[in-house]
């Protein structure tokens, strides 16, 4: 069974998380790449805001197929499978869960462009999906 206090307290998370990303938002790639400048915490706050997401799928594709999704990646397609959001959103995000991997498990390979030119996409996109999710929740029959 879904439980929605948990979808919930994971997008208030995921809301806090896009606050503080939002400063972030046009900042120039010398400034991001700058001694001593937001990188790292750009970087952390990238790859909690798709760990949030993928929790989100994680709990709610499980509870309504059954079997938990594949990986990250097969999470949103998932998600657009049950309807917790729509399939061009899910085409859209499904990728953000290379660059968390990258993120985790390649430091040393991480290509600050790729990075620096995600931030408005992770705003974006991942509002987009906080809304989307909510709409799911709003449409779910209360128990």
């Amino acid at each position: 069974m879904v439980r929605p206090e948990i979808v919930r307290r994971k997008l208030l998370h995921l809301d806090g998380y896009l606050g503080e990303l939002e400063p972030y938002r046009e900042i120039t790639l010398d400034a991001y790449l700058a001694l001593g400048g937001p990188r790292r915490a750009i970087e952390r706050i990238v790859q909690l805001v798709i760990e949030t997401a993928v929790d989100i799928n994680l709990h709610v594709a499980t509870e309504i197929e059954g079997r938990p999704p594949a990986d990250y990646r097969e999470s949103f397609r998932a998600a657009a499978r049950i309807g917790l959001i729509p399939p061009a959103l899910a085409g859209g995000l499904a990728p953000s869960s290379g660059l968390r991997n990258v993120l985790v498990h390649e430091y040393a390979n991480i290509d600050d462009a790729r990075v620096h030119a995600a931030i408005p996409l992770v705003l974006d996109g991942f509002r987009e999906y906080a809304g989307a999710v909510l709409d799911w929740l709003d449409r779910q029959p209360q128990g």
